[in-house]
């Protein structure tokens, strides 16, 4: 098991039968947004946030997720190859902090290491441009970060 995963049978298990996880891929430019079914079986990709300063980027997220009922937020954290947390991952974690007060839901993490390499050679194999590549890669992230907690999840059910 994953260093990073945190109940994760927990989190699900006490949502509502409306709620959704929303995943996030969030860099230093752009945050992935990616949503749930209410089966928890399938993550699906939503839109791509420009990062314009933490409480500007709430605000947005929220005006993306406004149409959603949310039970938790599902955040992707960058770990160095070796598994250890960087300064990066402190980003990550300090931003999930104002998260997790702004939204007030639990927030649980995943490891995200590799997540945008598998997505780019993915879609390069589809034949996707590198510009529709650059466009959707954030938002695609999130779905497989996402993905990831939902599969762990059914695993374990």
């Amino acid at each position: 098991m994953s260093p990073v995963i945190e109940k994760t049978n927990n989190l699900i298990d006490r949502l509502h039968t409306s709620q959704i996880l929303i995943g996030l891929d969030v860099g230093f430019k752009t945050i992935g947004i990616a949503v749930s079914d209410s089966t928890y079986t399938i993550a699906t990709p939503i839109n791509t946030v420009l990062r314009r300063g933490t409480i500007k980027d709430l605000l947005k997220l929220k005006e993306y997720l406004i149409d959603y009922e949310i039970g938790g937020f599902i955040i992707g954290l960058p770990l160095s190859l070796n598994g250890s947390e960087n300064e990066q991952t402190k980003k990550i974690r300090n931003f999930s902090n104002e998260l997790k007060s702004y939204f007030s839901l639990p927030i649980e993490f995943w490891d995200e290491r590799y997540s945008s390499d598998v997505i780019f050679k993915e879609m390069r194999k589809s034949d996707f441009s590198t510009n529709k590549i650059k466009k959707k890669l954030d938002q695609q992230s999130a779905a497989y970060i996402l993905q990831g907690f939902l599969d762990k999840y059914r695993k374990n059910v």
